[in-house]
């Protein structure tokens, strides 16, 4: 079945081209396949957060599955950690994907592997069950999430009321070297399709 997919990554990924062989690469696509990503905010960097909110959602409502490129500071980038937020909230499918051992531009892949954005990201079900609460992980501490602060609850049955989730609990995590991209990247888009329900 083809998907509609829309990339989340840190723009240094995209000059350092790594984030580019994913977005790019024609083999796994299926006919239909529609790629969309966040570089769309770049051009708005210096307009208001509500214009970058919307711009961010209005693209992701067309797609069904999420990819988060994960390079050395993505975990760390405001956008990105609402990219995942708002596709959690709109039910969207979503992946990680570790691009730091592709090449870059030069030729170099990096010694490490990034964190998992979505180790930095949790919530809690109110006791109630109508309400999640939203946190992220800065600075040492979970704090409450800003961009997005509460959502209404139509994820959780009465049994997780009042848990507490990371998003790691949820979406897996591959790296596109390691785990055989150029093979697999279509397979962890239609699993995590179908895990949503999409």
């Amino acid at each position: 079945m083809a998907r509609s997919v829309y990339f989340s990554f840190h723009y240094q990924d995209v000059v350092d081209f790594r984030a580019n062989v994913v977005r790019n690469s024609g083999k796994f696509r299926k006919k239909g396949d529609v790629f969309r990503d966040s570089s769309i905010w770049e051009e708005a960097k210096e307009k208001q957060v509500l214009k970058i909110k919307s711009l961010i959602d209005d693209e992701l409502k067309g797609s069904s599955v999420t990819c988060v490129l994960i390079g050395s500071e993505t975990y760390s980038r405001r956008w990105v950690r609402y990219e995942i937020f708002k596709s959690f909230q709109m039910k969207k499918g979503q992946v990680g994907v570790g691009i730091n051992w592709i090449k870059d531009k030069h030729g170099k892949t990096k010694f490490w592997r990034g964190e998992n954005p979505f180790s930095y990201l949790s919530l809690k079900v109110s006791t109630d069950g109508k309400t999640l609460d939203l946190f992220e992980y800065k600075e040492d501490d979970w704090i409450k999430y800003k961009d997005l602060p509460r959502i209404k609850n139509s994820h959780f049955k009465e049994s997780d009321f009042g848990k507490e989730f990371t998003l790691s609990d949820f979406y897996k995590r591959y790296s596109y070297d390691w785990n055989n991209g150029k093979e697999n990247f279509q397979n962890w888009i239609e699993e995590a399709a179908i895990n949503a329900n999409r």
